[in-house]
């Protein structure tokens, strides 16, 4: 069994996203290949070689070590793997490590162990390292967009008339003022010099 490596055409696989369909040898192959990481995450490359040279497979030695060393470069050679992610998984398994210690620790030296194990984790989490000033991006400012077309909106016209009354109707303002909100409703037409004259008037004195 594996007397054959299909390591170029698992290459292929992967890179397709494991999109193409294996043959069952490729598969067994796969999956051998696979149960290896496993292992050598769990137990190290020892147990993930003797896997191989036990039933079912019982491989010769080197053949054993040969697929070793295929699985090693199937599953971890990824360029596009971010720096932050490498140090996120050792931060992990630093800590599991940790815990390991604590739970056993059974004198001073145990605890100091456990202690320089954290101090690793810290470090490569880069926890010893100010935080990154973030910038705040400027916030944007909402879009109005002004429209004298109510038309434009879904809005039914306004009657000029009934507003013209209304404008009438307000108590206790000047002619002046009552003539402004007019034209801003649209009722009368500006006067643009008027509106000049109106405005230096309100400002001589600031």
């Amino acid at each position: 069994m594996f007397e054959t490596s299909y390591f170029d055409r698992l290459q292929d696989y992967l890179a397709s996203g494991c999109n193409d369909e294996l043959e069952e040898d490729e598969l067994q192959y796969y999956n051998a290949l696979y149960a290896m990481i496993g292992l050598n995450r769990k137990y190290g490359k020892d147990t993930a070689i003797s896997f191989l040279r036990k039933e079912p497979f019982q491989l010769p030695l080197k053949r054993a070590r040969e697929m070793y060393q295929e699985a090693i470069n199937l599953f971890y050679t990824d360029d596009t793997i971010e720096n932050a992610a490498h140090r996120n998984l050792l931060y992990e398994e630093l800590n599991k490590a940790a815990l390991v210690v604590l739970k056993t620790a059974r004198n001073s030296k145990d605890i100091e162990i456990y202690g320089n194990i954290k101090m690793q984790a810290f470090k490569i989490k880069q926890l010893d390292r100010p935080d990154e000033k973030k910038i705040e991006l400027p916030k944007a400012k909402p879009i109005k967009v002004y429209e004298l077309n109510s038309r434009a909106v879904g809005l039914e016209s306004a009657d000029r008339n009934i507003l013209a009354a209304q404008i009438d109707a307000i108590p206790d303002i000047k002619e002046n003022e009552r003539t402004r909100l007019k034209r801003e409703a649209r009722i009368v037409d500006i006067d643009i010099i008027e509106m000049i004259d109106d405005q230096e008037e309100k400002t001589k004195n600031l």
